[in-house]
């Protein structure tokens, strides 16, 4: 009697154990399969803008859009990058994905005119660079997520041709 009641307490102990470790399994599983769709941060990059920055990735395709303004007095200068995204390869810790991405900038400030000294002008440009290349983002804590980019890039509305770096901090959500 004393044996079947020492073994009916080990099998009870057992299934317990083995239901915990089930369920606590099966809820790290469902943590790990939540990907998140959103994220927002900063970006720079000479062909996907700087400034703010939101990031949708529903799946494999995504956006990605910077923005930063700046206005003092009669002087402006205005970054709007648009981004697609392509993801390739993803695990746990890091993202590779391919993207394609577009930056218009425009600014109009005073400088002094070089033909007549302490006379000043106003000088407006505006253009657009191109890019596109390969990714990779890193998880660095829990929703953080620092992104590096490279690939070739046309610059001054499609007058130089060089390579592009771009880099982005977001918080995923």
């Amino acid at each position: 009697m004393k044996i079947n009641h020492i073994f009916n307490k080990i099998t009870f102990s057992f299934s317990i154990i083995f239901f915990l470790s089930f369920h606590l399994n099966a809820q790290e599983q469902k943590l790990k399969e939540e990907k998140t769709k959103h994220a927002v941060g900063a970006g720079a990059g000479f062909t996907t803008g700087y400034g703010l920055s939101y990031r949708y990735t529903p799946n494999k395709l995504g956006v990605q859009v910077n923005f930063a303004p700046y206005k003092n007095g009669a002087d402006y200068q205005y970054s709007f990058g648009l981004t697609a995204l392509y993801s390739l390869m993803q695990n746990e810790k890091t993202t590779l994905y391919l993207y394609q991405a577009n930056h218009y900038l425009a600014s109009s400030f005073m400088e002094f005119d070089n033909s007549i000294p302490s006379v000043l002008k106003r000088k407006t440009e505006s253009y657009f660079n191109h890019g596109i290349g390969f990714g990779v983002e890193f998880i660095v804590a829990s929703k953080i997520g620092f992104n590096l980019m490279t690939g070739y890039a046309t610059y001054d509305n499609f007058n130089k041709l060089n390579v592009t770096g771009e880099a982005a901090l977001y918080f995923k959500f």
